[in-house]
């Protein structure tokens, strides 16, 4: 996992950091945040139809995309970071169904995350969380009844079609019913948090080099096969992002992070042998944990803040494709309010 802080000045040492945690905001593209294949029978478990015209996938976007030479290089760094949170934002959470009992011990857990020293706070209201308001706008809603465990990435929770139509940003897929094990419902739940505050897929990562060790015709016949996916949809979920070294630095992949998503040895040459094999991880690894704080670091909020407002007031005039400019339009928007909020 990496991490990245937002600093112009020194862009190859500073983009070095939050990359370890933020995996798929290089390519506007289809992949998904976590697992959103089905955990019980089609009958029970539906989408939401209003949901369709906004999935929860990892909305990438490709250097090439940001229109270059349109966007100067000191400010290419800002393309991987169009879903974080401004520094020092408060996380909303509210729950559409579930039981007391469930619903505290999803945010105990998530707690783990903003236990940090991170800027990011959560808002979970009494112990046991609060039930979602009609048209409630809180960053993080979190639902049990539509297939699988996912969650929306970042800023992508707030999506006007989302807010209008009582649709969650997070789901847990039968939690309520009948909820994983341990240690799988903790890993599950770091999993889909990491999602919300920003963090993407660790096996994506551009050094994790795993493009070489995936039989792509027996992926792209499964994907096709089970999901009715097409090799675009497939590229965008398993390959690796963009490798940009001009403007990035990445550094190693982390097999330990919570942010992996397990492989099927079925679809690599050499199965388990492979150093693409990768296994669920239900802990925060130690990059994991290092990533969060200096992607969102605790003691330099106000200076981070101020830095990103105005990278990003250069970065939205550039000659930008549309779905990214209005991504970095929002994060602009979200960093001056909340800039504004503390010089009050």
């Amino acid at each position: 996992m990496k991490g990245m802080k937002m600093r112009t000045p020194s862009l190859r040492n500073s983009a070095r950091i939050l990359v370890l945690l933020l995996l798929g905001l290089l390519g506007w593209t289809l992949g998904y945040p976590h697992d959103m294949t089905m955990h019980g029978s089609e009958a029970t478990y539906r989408w939401a139809p209003e949901r369709l015209a906004y999935m929860p996938d990892d909305r990438r976007f490709t250097t090439s995309s940001a229109g270059r030479p349109g966007l100067s290089p000191g400010l290419g760094y800002v393309i991987v970071l169009p879903n974080r949170w401004p520094q020092g934002q408060v996380l909303h959470v509210c729950f559409q169904g579930g039981s007391d009992a469930l619903r505290k011990r999803i945010l105990d857990t998530a707690q783990k995350w903003f236990a940090l020293p991170i800027s990011l706070k959560l808002a979970r209201g009494p112990s046991q969380g609060k039930t979602c308001a009609k048209n409630d706008k809180s960053e993080i809603r979190i639902s049990f009844n539509e297939p699988g465990y996912w969650s929306y990435i970042g800023t992508d929770s707030t999506n006007a079609n989302l807010l209008q139509n009582n649709l969650s940003s997070m789901n847990f897929e039968g939690f309520d019913k009948s909820p994983p094990a341990e240690p799988e419902f903790t890993g599950v739940v770091l999993h889909e948090f990491g999602h919300a505050i920003g963090f993407h897929h660790e096996h994506q990562s551009p050094a994790s080099g795993c493009d070489q060790e995936y039989d792509w015709d027996k992926l792209y016949a499964f994907y096709l096969r089970v999901y009715g996916w097409d090799k675009s949809t497939v590229d965008a979920n398993v390959k690796e992002l963009a490798d940009d070294r001009s403007a990035y630095d990445w550094s190693k992949e982390d097999p330990q992070s919570i942010m992996i998503y397990a492989s099927d040895p079925q679809f690599l040459k050499s199965g388990v042998n492979s150093p693409c094999y990768f296994h669920q991880n239900f802990t925060l690894s130690k990059l994991d944990i290092e990533g969060a704080e200096k992607t969102y670091s605790k003691t330099t909020v106000v200076e981070d803040l101020k830095q990103r407002a105005s990278d990003l007031t250069y970065a939205v005039k550039a000659n930008l494709e549309e779905p990214l400019r209005e991504a970095l339009e929002k994060q602009l928007s979200l960093t001056v309010i909340k800039l504004n909020s503390l010089k009050q």
